[in-house]
């Protein structure tokens, strides 16, 4: 058997495979009645999104409910620690990695992406970033199944000066890109713990891993509530 012509026509077979991938913009439509969806890990593109093929497609899939530094935002990044959470999840999910992205109440984001709690087995590399501290807990209402769980997990990182918590120069990876955007403070801020949800530029009074955001008052609903309004 010639074992270089194979390797020659597997590893065209496996570029072939790349290239017939159509990028794709995720709808809701693609996915109704579906509580999962189930691919081939093609790239981890930073600490919190990965590229997913499913079928001849290919989405984008931001990680539910975390959040980890930046390295290409706007052609920015935020350094070491978002290189560490990105070579971190690059080796948790390696190209080719068949993984199953869990979805909460919304499926898509309006960047055309997937959004979602990403399982390889029984692993959770939403829940390991954080443990690690290399992520911070950053759930936006409605999507709060896990809030509680990495919050508490975001806490202890933060208490035992864990991953980038050792380091006081890094900012929170949400607050770092609305100061480089030059976007004003716009989010309401929930305390999970509470339900008090107070007006945005105060998120200072709940604790970092306890932080539930709303982005229009009108998201604000039993079991929050605005604590103005007390």
């Amino acid at each position: 058997m010639n074992y270089g012509l194979l390797s020659v026509i597997l590893l065209g077979s496996v570029a072939a495979q790349g290239a017939e991938l159509e990028s794709a913009k995720c709808r809701v439509s693609d996915f109704a009645g579906r509580t999962s969806v189930r691919g081939r890990v093609v790239e981890a593109i930073d600490g919190d999104t990965i590229k997913l093929a499913v079928g001849s497609k290919s989405y984008n899939v931001r990680f539910l409910s975390i959040d980890t530094p930046e390295t290409k935002f706007q052609g920015m990044s935020q350094g070491y620690w978002g290189e560490r959470a990105h070579e971190r999840l690059d080796g948790l999910l390696p190209v080719d990695t068949q993984v199953t992205v869990r979805f909460d109440d919304e499926i898509c984001d309006r960047y055309g992406r997937i959004l979602g709690y990403v399982f390889k087995g029984a692993l959770t590399p939403n829940r390991i970033l954080v443990t690690e501290g290399l992520a911070v807990t950053y759930c936006i209402y409605p999507n709060l199944s896990h809030c509680e769980d990495y919050g508490r997990l975001t806490e202890r990182a933060r208490a035992a000066d864990r991953g980038f918590f050792s380091d006081s120069s890094v900012e929170l990876p949400y607050d770092w890109r609305r100061v480089e955007s030059g976007r004003p403070v716009e989010k309401y801020v929930g305390d999970y713990r509470t339900g008090r949800v107070y007006m945005p530029g105060q998120a200072f009074r709940i604790p970092v891993g306890y932080r539930v955001f709303f982005i229009e008052e009108s998201d604000i609903r039993a079991p929050f509530y605005l604590a103005n309004a007390e």
